[in-house]
């Protein structure tokens, strides 16, 4: 029997993260494209959060699968998964199409995300993880660098259908990598009494709130109701999940509170990032009136500082603590979302630059202490299962967010007639949530400390 190599996986790892990263958001620079060859307004909003709701939704039973049948064959269905939904993107004739091909591929990227978090725990010692845990976060500060340049580049040449099938080779070699490179120890496959309920009662409860998220994009108060109906179904199903043998969700890991911390941190810092990526380049082009490029290079120097955080996140954690460290970093984050928030909308393009770095390094290392700090609560039974949820929690970040900001943004819009002034009412949201995000890190630290 050949042992797995581990130099291997990394590569695997780090490729299977850089080209889901990129999916996340090379689709930004085709979205004109799409809608105008499509014919289809709508699409906005379905090309993203489609991809995001989808990948959410599968992202905790692929966990609870790996724990049971072995990561190997859950990675692979997830790689699997992703490579038909992307060539269905790629060749996607209408909205619709495209609509269902995002969803496969969303639900392959819900397999393979919390998998390369599982595979790094289970493959690497705790100070090895760290490197590698801060250099696989690093893809998606090198995807946010990337993929709006890759995707002007192939806009220019080529027709956007090519911005899906750029992906298909990337993932076919890391499909190589595992199968060859990775020697999982053997195991035994535990049938669950009642998982098909259970993952019924899953899927029904995040299906709800997951229309309530988009609901709310389109309808407020409606999308509101389906949004609470949405939260009360998934309690009634964790009051089920305490009473299970085999639970969808680690329930013994989130009674832990320092655990429950960390995973609103991942929710709420992932949220941020995807706003502040979202909107500055918006900005640039509305306001500044600078070209698609230039837009797409201001988020250079945070995506620079972003895998420079990521990657010293492990020393700077080591060095002050977990608790202070996220007060750091909360703080600094919060200081440059204030700052987007009051400066006048004339703002030269250099000072926005420097503070896209700023923000960038901050972000960077918060996204990566937050998950190794709540996947360090996980056992080798659960590691999957907690790794999905983490990624759950970083997914519904994701989502809820750039529809929460998306609404914020054109309601200030609408009511202005100012498209900056929904720029700045989108930041100065971000920066009210992480005043609360500091409050209640705080005071979870001075909780310990009596």
């Amino acid at each position: 029997m050949h042992k797995t190599n581990t130099k291997w996986m990394t590569v695997a790892i780090y490729l299977a993260t850089l080209v889901t990263a990129i999916e996340s958001t090379i689709v930004v620079t085709a979205t004109r494209s799409i809608v105008n060859d499509l014919g289809s307004s709508e699409l906005t909003a379905l090309i993203f959060s489609t991809y995001l709701f989808s990948s959410a939704l599968a992202t905790p039973i692929f966990g609870r699968m790996a724990d049971n049948y072995g990561k190997k064959k859950i990675f692979q269905a997830g790689l699997l998964l992703f490579l038909v939904g992307t060539i269905l993107c790629g060749i996607s004739i209408s909205g619709s199409m495209l609509f269902g091909a995002r969803i496969i591929q969303g639900i392959g990227a819900g397999g393979i995300m919390p998998m390369t978090f599982a595979l790094i725990g289970e493959l690497f010692d705790l100070k090895t993880r760290t490197k590698v845990m801060g250099l696989n976060n690093s893809a998606w500060g090198i995807a946010s660098l990337i993929a709006p340049l890759l995707g002007g580049l192939i806009l220019r040449s080529l027709t956007w259908h090519w911005i899906f099938f750029i992906n298909v080779p990337f993932v076919l070699i890391v499909l190589a990598i595992v199968q060859v490179f990775y020697q999982e120890k053997e195991t035994a496959a535990t049938p669950q009494k009642g998982a098909f309920q259970q993952y019924s009662y899953f899927i029904f409860g995040l299906l709800v709130l997951l229309s309530g998220i988009q609901l709310f994009n389109l309808q407020l108060v409606l999308g509101a109701l389906v949004l609470i109906a949405g939260v009360i179904a998934l309690y009634f199903f964790y009051q089920k999940e305490k009473k299970a043998p085999s639970p969808i969700i680690p329930i013994g890991t989130i009674k832990v509170s320092a655990f429950r911390l960390l995973t609103i941190c991942v929710f709420l810092i992932n949220g941020a990032l995807i706003g502040f990526q979202v909107y500055l380049p918006m900005w640039v082009q509305t306001e500044l009136q600078l070209s698609p490029t230039l837009a797409g290079l201001a988020l250079l120097p945070s995506s620079i500082a972003f895998i420079l955080g990521s990657y010293f996140s492990g020393k700077l954690l080591t060095r002050f603590g977990q608790k202070k460290l996220l007060q750091l970093v909360i703080g600094g984050a919060l200081i440059g979302f204030l700052f987007l928030s009051l400066v006048p909308s004339s703002t030269g393009y250099p000072i926005l630059l420097i503070f896209s770095s700023f923000l960038g390094f901050f972000i960077g290392t918060g996204v990566t202490i937050s998950v190794i700090s709540a996947q360090s609560y996980a056992s080798q039974q659960n590691l999957s299962t907690v790794s999905g949820f983490i990624t759950l929690c970083r997914t519904l970040g994701q989502s809820f967010m750039v529809t929460f900001l998306g609404v914020i943004n054109q309601r200030i819009f609408a009511a202005q007639q100012q498209p900056i002034a929904g720029y700045h009412g989108v930041y100065f949201a971000i920066s009210i949530i992480f005043v609360f995000l500091l409050l209640v890190v705080s005071l979870e630290r001075s909780q310990k400390t009596e």
